[in-house]
């Protein structure tokens, strides 16, 4: 998806996901500085899947690692599946969309609420599919299923941090 075509949530978004990108990989990388992709793309979706958790605002009386069944977040991940087919794929009948800290001042600073951070981590996600596939790294499709299930696990899963 061209830049020019974004709307401007999903512009911000970008911009944020950029600029957090070179902190991902630094705090990702191994001591040779070598990254791994499954790694990069399940770290983006997990802190997508936290910040879709968060903008539910749950009661925080579970205790951490209880999954939370809430139609909404299926329906919001749905969304955001959504989101990452049309990013890297411009479509959206790809199967897989139907089946942190850090993260927070750089969305901060770009003011956004939860699920404007959680939009900007599929972003992220996508810029990440798209740069590993130029480069033959992993599959555009087995990228997206790891992240699919990633956000879903982060955001129904109750964690304290």
């Amino acid at each position: 998806m061209l830049k020019s075509n974004l709307p401007e949530k999903l512009k911000k978004g970008r911009e944020a996901a950029l600029e957090f990108l070179p902190i991902l990989k630094a705090k990702l990388a191994s001591p040779d500085g070598s990254l791994h992709a499954g790694t990069m793309l399940s770290t983006a979706a997990w802190l997508a899947g936290t910040s879709l958790h968060r903008s539910f605002e749950f009661k925080e009386e579970n205790p951490p690692g209880t999954v939370i069944k809430s139609d909404e977040v299926n329906r919001e991940w749905e969304s955001l599946m959504v989101l990452l087919e049309e990013y890297n794929f411009q479509r959206r009948d790809i199967p897989v969309g139907r089946l942190m800290l850090t993260a927070r001042a750089v969305m901060k600073k770009h003011g956004s609420d939860y699920l404007d951070r959680a939009r900007t981590g599929i972003v992220l996600c996508s810029i990440l599919i798209q740069q590993y596939n130029t480069v033959r790294i992993i599959d555009p499709y087995a990228a997206a299923g790891i992240v699919a299930q990633r956000v879903l696990e982060a955001a129904r899963q109750f964690l304290r941090l």
